[in-house]
């Protein structure tokens, strides 16, 4: 499954890592590629060597029920006795399957690699002595002194448009990569503190230092968000390192996945059971059980529908066809199709950032979920369940409106003001609609016509939609009764912040580019 952000991202061996990322937003959205400033000056050659002995390549092994699968990162060193810095999910317990479900490793194995790449690269075993997942922070140590180390500095005194360096190994390539960028922004993002840089990073730089001149450490790098045309980097700033290794190892969250999860299920007062750790059941009296999980920045709730139906593959296409079109009356959710390599696997799920989490949005989800899933059962009988206004919560829709309008103007988003919905155009030449409809902010974006010049082409067509839900963090492609295909997403109007509405709004902008790239503007039915 995708991210709504990349978490600081790590290269992950043993699992698709296109399957891992995607383009998503960031609250105000600008135009353009940020780079490096055209006039940075160079770092003397006895701190380049200082940054090449302290700063590690990170990699584990984790040994579960399915195999071993593993990842790549970046870390430093901090102390002459062997302890190094890197984000928690590197050293996460935590993967996942192919069908998006959490696993929890029986075994990890944390080697740190100095200068991975050369003739002086040698890897040492780690022990993990703390991780914090909410910090995204882990402290590991080597049994050996490291007498090359990296010095914390202050984060706070670092201004903004201040040089900086990120060091890595981005895309898990094991020469050191040191680039160079500027501090953007002092940020709160999610409830958390942030230096915001410019620099690139990738895949693999999760962990790894952001530097200035004198090699003084001012943050960790941890995650990018992506927006249409634009990158934007978070690094942990170095003052929350400091006061985290102050404290402590008991306040840190336990490091096995679920804690937030029983939290939210127990408030929400829903019945359920945990067949495994950390992966939820929710049963309901129709039968259908509702799975729920948490995985990464995402709570994920969804249920198995089994095979897409369809005894061959024409069948199978117009079978996507009805998926399709009932993701256009599911009001939070949709249809979305794993594709195993041997069979193609139906799902209907829904995922929401943990940031944005509540007991009673999970609630809502859920028993939204669970009457869905038998309304398509209803729809694989050739019956006709018509719209599920009943799912929609309602309310009074001016006042709906008018807080939709405040919470776009809170987001700094440029946007048009119509009758009934609001109109914010992106750089990508993508046009995003919001407007309330039974209670829910729905936002979406048209990309044109169905694919395809008959039905039957539409209905492969229609299969790598769903495939494509799948990768989709928040949002899904339907299709409409004019047969025109949009991305969207519904989300009840109470349960939105400027944030959420950001996100949402920007990956929208950034689904249909991706979309148009694929199949190219066709031209509407309706």
């Amino acid at each position: 499954m995708n991210h709504l952000r990349l978490s600081g991202p790590c290269v992950l061996r043993g699992r698709t890592l296109g399957a891992l990322i995607l383009a998503v937003a960031l609250v105000g959205a600008l135009s353009a590629w940020q780079s490096a400033p055209a006039d940075a000056q160079a770092l003397d050659p006895e701190t380049i060597v200082r940054i090449k002995d302290a700063v590690v390549m990170i990699d584990v092994t984790l040994t579960t029920d399915a195999g071993e699968t593993g990842a790549s990162g970046s870390g430093f060193v901090i102390s002459p006795d062997g302890k190094i810095i890197t984000n928690a999910h590197v050293v996460s317990l935590v993967s996942e399957n192919a069908f998006g479900e959490p696993i929890v490793a029986s075994e990890r194995a944390v080697s740190v690699v100095f200068h991975p790449g050369t003739a002086q690269e040698r890897s040492v075993p780690a022990q993990v002595l703390r991780e914090n997942s909410d910090l995204d922070l882990a402290l590991l140590k080597i049994e050996e002194a490291t007498p090359v180390h990296l010095d914390l500095g202050d984060s706070d005194a670092v201004q903004e448009t201040a040089q900086i360096y990120v060091c890595g190994h981005p895309l898990g390539l094991r020469e050191i990569s040191i680039r160079t960028g500027t501090v953007t922004a002092h940020r709160t993002w999610e409830g958390r503190r942030y230096i915001e840089h410019d620099a690139s990073a990738e895949e693999g730089n999760s962990g790894g230092p952001v530097i200035t001149s004198d090699a003084q450490v001012v943050g960790v790098h941890t995650l990018t968000l992506v927006s249409s045309g634009m990158l934007t980097k978070f690094a942990i700033p170095s003052s929350v390192v400091s006061d985290w290794l102050a404290t402590p190892a008991s306040e840190d969250p336990p490091a096995i996945p679920g804690a937030a999860m029983r939290s939210l299920l127990a408030a929400a007062n829903l019945i359920y059971d945990e067949p495994e750790l950390g992966s939820f059941a929710i049963p309901y009296d129709n039968g259908v059980t509702i799975k729920a999980h948490q995985y990464q920045d995402f709570l994920r709730l969804y249920c198995g529908l089994g095979t897409l139906p369809g005894e061959h593959r024409l069948l199978q296409g117009y079978a996507a066809m009805e998926a399709l079109r009932f993701n256009y009356l599911d009001p939070v959710g949709r249809l979305s199709l794993l594709d195993t390599g041997e069979e193609l696997l139906l799902y209907w799920e829904c995922q929401v950032p943990m940031s944005m989490a509540s007991p009673e949005y999970l609630r809502t989800i859920s028993d939204v979920g669970s009457s869905l899933v038998k309304r398509w059962e209803a729809v694989l009988r050739a019956e006709e369940p018509g719209e599920p206004t009943e799912l929609y919560p309602g309310g009074d829709e001016k006042a709906q409106m008018a807080r939709l309008k405040q919470q776009i103007e809170a987001a700094e988003l440029v946007y048009e003001e119509a009758d009934e919905y609001f109109k914010l155009p992106y750089d990508n030449d993508v046009t995003v609609f919001a407007q309330i409809y039974r209670g829910v902010v729905y936002t979406h974006a048209y990309t044109g016509g169905m694919p395809g010049a008959t039905r039957a082409e539409q209905g492969q067509v229609a299969i790598e939609l769903l495939k494509r839900n799948w990768e989709d963090p928040l949002g899904r492609l339907a299709l409409d009764s004019d047969y025109d295909v949009v991305w969207e997403s519904q989300v009840p109007s109470d349960f939105l912040t400027p944030d959420y509405f950001a996100i949402l709004a920007a990956t929208a902008a950034t689904q249909v580019a991706e979309f148009l790239e694929v199949y190219g503007q066709v031209p509407f039915n309706g």
